[in-house]
């Protein structure tokens, strides 16, 4: 990597950063600009990655695209003419199309009245999502306390879904990273922080920027080394769109071109070649990937293809034989292709609640572009 990256000593990456950082498109504001900065080098310190333009740019940028610069993120963004109840109002939407004939069983129908005449005005009155976080804790410990008092068949599934109420806000701090992948990220560094606490301190400046650094540093480094050359910037692209819709998911999309192509079977390219549950385990039953590289390799046992797949969102996957021998059929079939290729995947369900609309990331790519582009890239610090 070290060879296609630009390194900075500390004082040059302050000067460099401090040039552009409260500029447009950015925006970081003017009385937070010297926390901000030195945050996002402490967090490559933290990380273990060398200190140069490219990390704290693609950096910079994903934080002012998140979460424009805020520690704890406003919970509605009001320059989209929405409010806390519109949200509340298609979270309530959703709740009865996925639970409306469980939400008839008395006393349930009682039950949920007195809970949205209580806690409603809460949510009403969030400002943040960490604002959010407290009522929804306050909402699911009473929950599971009454609970205890309903029908089995209710019972069964409050304790079964009870987590969701927990986990509402689902990305957190001012890289709004996925919190099922901060769990991973820092169980993977070894922190001992318990759930609650890496929340805490994903609600912190220092938090919030380590742990999203955290997830960005192995896109960083493995499409630098892949894809990287001197003076070429076009592999933080894949960086920035990875650390968007997952790990490696620009990898996987072109793995799965390949895949597609040598088997003849039309597959979706969404970056997931495994199936997996909400917690983020992988499902040991067969994608529509999966059937179509056993299908492209007859001769190969299903469990070794499987045990491959369980590494696609890691940086050791094209270490595999299994890579190794679909890239080299490929090849010898259809020519040489690239490292990776940037897709358009649907944003569903949870963007419809939070925003109103679903969307492609087609338009996450178009602001990345905007912002990546607006960095002084070739300029020298200021002494």
């Amino acid at each position: 990597m070290i060879p296609v990256v630009q390194l900075l000593d500390r004082e040059e990456a302050v000067r460099w950063l401090g040039s552009f950082i409260s500029a447009p498109p950015l925006n970081c504001p003017i009385h937070m600009r010297d926390q901000w900065i030195q945050g996002i080098i402490d967090a490559v310190a933290e990380n273990d990655i060398p200190l140069c333009k490219e990390i704290l740019g693609v950096t910079a940028c994903i934080i002012a695209i998140e979460s424009g610069f805020q520690v704890d993120p406003r919970a509605v963004d009001p320059s989209g003419g929405e409010s806390m109840a519109d949200l509340l109002r298609r979270a309530e939407l959703e709740l009865h199309h996925k639970m409306g004939p469980l939400m008839s069983i008395p006393p349930l129908p009682t039950l949920y009245e007195g809970y949205k005449s209580r806690f409603f005005p809460m949510l009403l009155a969030c400002k943040t999502e960490g604002d959010v976080e407290k009522v929804a804790d306050r909402i699911a410990d009473d929950l599971t306390q009454d609970a205890a008092a309903l029908p089995d068949i209710v019972r069964e599934v409050i304790q079964r879904e009870i987590h969701k109420i927990r986990d509402v806000v689902k990305t957190k701090g001012s890289m709004q990273l996925n919190f099922v992948r901060a769990k991973q990220v820092m169980k993977t560094a070894s922190s001992g922080l318990t759930d609650r606490e890496l929340c805490r301190y994903m609600y912190t400046l220092k938090g919030g920027v380590h742990v999203g650094m955290a997830a960005l540093k192995p896109m960083f480094v493995q499409y630098a080394a892949k894809y990287g050359k001197p003076g070429d910037l076009s592999w933080l692209f894949f960086v920035g769109m990875d650390y968007h819709y997952g790990p490696f998911s620009s990898r996987n999309m072109m793995e799965q071109i390949r895949i597609r192509d040598l088997s003849g079977v039309k597959i979706p390219l969404d970056g997931d070649m495994l199936y997996y549950d909400e917690s983020g385990a992988p499902i040991d039953r067969d994608s529509q990937t999966l059937r179509a590289a056993m299908k492209a390799f007859p001769s190969t046992p299903r469990e070794l293809i499987f045990k491959a797949f369980l590494l696609e969102k890691d940086r050791r996957y094209i270490y595999t034989g299994l890579h190794r021998a679909i890239t080299q059929a490929h090849r010898e079939r259809f020519g040489d292709t690239p490292f990776a290729v940037i897709g358009e995947l649907m944003m569903g369900e949870e963007a419809w609640v939070k925003h109103g609309s679903v969307w492609k990331t087609r338009a996450y790519l178009n602001k990345l572009d905007k912002y990546l582009n607006s960095l002084p890239w070739d300029a020298k610090p200021v002494k």
